[in-house]
């Protein structure tokens, strides 16, 4: 055999090897990006189901809201007391559930107004407080799930937390004068 039949056989088997590199290449990298899309996926819906539960557990606690008994009512304080007992335990139930929300803007204001629901002296109206706080920021709480569903920004502060947060100051100023007297 010649050296131009060699030469054509070796040229042969290098492109070969060479598109068979490639093509081995190619289905690695593609599946890689299949994984990590198939990734994304489940964390997007795992966020997604999350966020529903929150929603669900915010229109709960809003119902849970409205439905406070008054003061008035016979045996009022013991039945305030249990209302509040069953606000806090529908809090602690939310609290995981936030904790698996992505964004960190979203999922701390989301906490925060958890923290609020939960805090019986936001209502206080020695404080500055009152029942319709609550109201408020499961309004609030709504809109910034709305918002995270609809990937919009996050609002801006509503009424019923800035509310919630001149309380929470008057609480503290409370409580140094207290600790200064």
């Amino acid at each position: 055999m010649d050296a131009g039949v060699w030469v054509g056989a070796i040229f042969g088997l290098g492109g070969t090897a060479l598109g068979g590199g490639l093509s081995i290449w190619s289905s690695i990298s593609a599946q890689r990006h299949q994984a990590r899309a198939a990734r994304e996926l489940v964390v997007s819906q795992r966020m997604d189901a999350a966020a529903d539960s929150a929603i669900q557990m915010f229109f709960q606690i809003k119902q849970h809201v409205r439905g406070r008994p008054t003061e008035s009512e016979a045996e009022g304080h013991q039945r305030i007391d249990l209302w509040e007992k069953s606000l806090q335990n529908q809090v602690s139930k939310l609290e995981p559930i936030l904790l698996r929300i992505r964004d960190a803007e979203f999922r701390l204001r989301l906490t925060q107004i958890a923290e609020f629901l939960a805090w019986s002296d936001v209502t206080e109206p020695q404080l500055g407080g009152s029942i319709n706080i609550l109201s408020s920021l499961c309004d609030h709480a709504l809109d910034c799930l709305g918002a995270l569903v609809r990937d919009e920004p996050l609002p801006a502060e509503g009424g019923g937390l800035v509310w919630a947060r001149r309380v929470e100051h008057a609480y503290g100023e409370a409580m140094e004068g207290t600790y200064e007297a």
